[in-house]
């Protein structure tokens, strides 16, 4: 006699029931988690659908004019008449080339540093991203290539955010890292120099140093030099992404076991050949997460700009709502645009960030 019998298939789980389960226990699990429930739920239905009508229904899509909002939704007839200054400023039309070059410049070396193969990626990718912001101000600018001068009064937009924001975490990467070695050197002076220049620029808020940069850092140049209102708050955010940044490096410094910098020791490396060729890489892998939060905090702050009259894209935004042209009150329309596009932009960081940390991730292969 056979003594293997037959298992019986094991029915299918009941997804209905298994729905109606995780409700009880993450919805309805007590009577006070019950009513905040339904009053959230009640909430919902009464302003989702006014939403969804206000918005699209009964909004206003086509003209070019004030006059054209004949109905009670939103007037997005404001947001695609505003279009062209909330992207691009008051950059003159027929040189708008110029910034979507730089745009895709900055798209390509962020493809390319995923895609390219991996022996040439890491050199490759580096000085791509380190020529990136030069590349791009010459560009901008077009004095150094032999175009039209186009001045930095008339850069703006919601692609100065970008450029602002890409230009300084850049710049601001290989500086902050330097701090961090400093802030662990034995040599006093260094360590003293190094903790005092982050904690300052840590300590002090962004809108204190737009200030100094744009009325009082002049006060210490010479006498008749002119530097660009631009170029001071770029170096401004610099200095500022330096001293956060410099910090997130200092806590991947610090999560390397011992035992690498021992490693590394043992086999006769010098040191920088130890600290770029087998500490930094586990660095920038333990703190991604944090490199990328510090970047999206710092591509946020670029709105702090509009006070000391940068014309990014808000100021640009304040600008449109006063136009004498524009006076129906369509501030609720212009603040969600730019919320839906400032939201869409670090959405899109955050999906990268992932795929960046699967890249790094060496402790799992698929």
């Amino acid at each position: 006699m056979n003594d293997f019998q037959p298992i019986e298939a094991r029915p299918a789980p009941n997804q209905a029931v298994g729905f109606v389960a995780w409700l009880r226990n993450n919805l309805f699990s007590s009577i006070a988690n019950s009513i905040v429930t339904l009053l959230v739920m009640g909430v919902l239905a009464y302003y989702i659908p006014q939403f969804i009508d206000w918005a699209f229904i009964s909004a206003n899509w086509q003209g070019t004019s004030e006059d054209a909002c004949v109905k009670e939704g939103a007037c997005w007839v404001f947001v695609n008449a505003w279009s062209y200054q909330f992207f691009y400023g008051s950059y003159p039309a027929e040189e708008v080339w110029r910034i979507n070059l730089t745009i895709v410049l900055l798209i390509v070396v962020i493809i390319a540093s995923f895609t390219l193969p991996r022996h040439i990626r890491l050199k490759v990718s580096i000085g791509a991203w380190l020529l990136l912001p030069i590349v791009g101000i010459a560009i901008l600018d077009g004095s150094w290539l032999g175009l039209e001068q186009v001045s930095t009064d008339l850069w703006g937009g919601f692609t100065l955010n970008v450029f602002m924001a890409a230009a300084s975490i850049i710049v601001a990467f290989p500086f902050s890292f330097l701090w961090a070695l400093g802030r662990r050197s034995q040599m006093p002076f260094i360590r003293s120099v190094s903790i005092i220049f982050i904690e300052f620029f840590r300590g002090v808020p962004v809108l204190s140093l737009f200030f100094m940069g744009s009325v009082m850092l002049p006060l210490f140049f010479a006498e008749g030099t002119n530097v660009d209102k631009l170029i001071r708050v770029w170096l401004v955010l610099i200095f500022f992404m330096s001293g956060y940044m410099a910090e997130v490096f200092r806590g991947g410094f610090q999560a390397v076991p011992g035992g690498q910098y021992e490693a590394a020791d043992s086999i006769g490396l010098s040191y920088w050949q130890k600290i770029l060729l087998i500490i930094l890489p586990q660095v920038i892998k333990i703190s991604m997460p944090n490199i990328l939060a510090t970047f999206v905090m710092l591509f946020k702050n670029t709105t702090f700009l509009l006070i000391i009259g940068i014309p990014e894209v808000v100021q640009t935004l304040q600008t449109a709502l006063s136009n004498s042209y524009w006076l129906g009150g369509h501030a609720l329309e212009g603040y969600l645009f730019v919320f839906l596009v400032f939201w869409a932009s670090c959405f899109s960081m955050s999906v990268m960030a992932r795929r960046i940390e699967h890249k790094m991730n060496t402790d799992k292969r698929d």
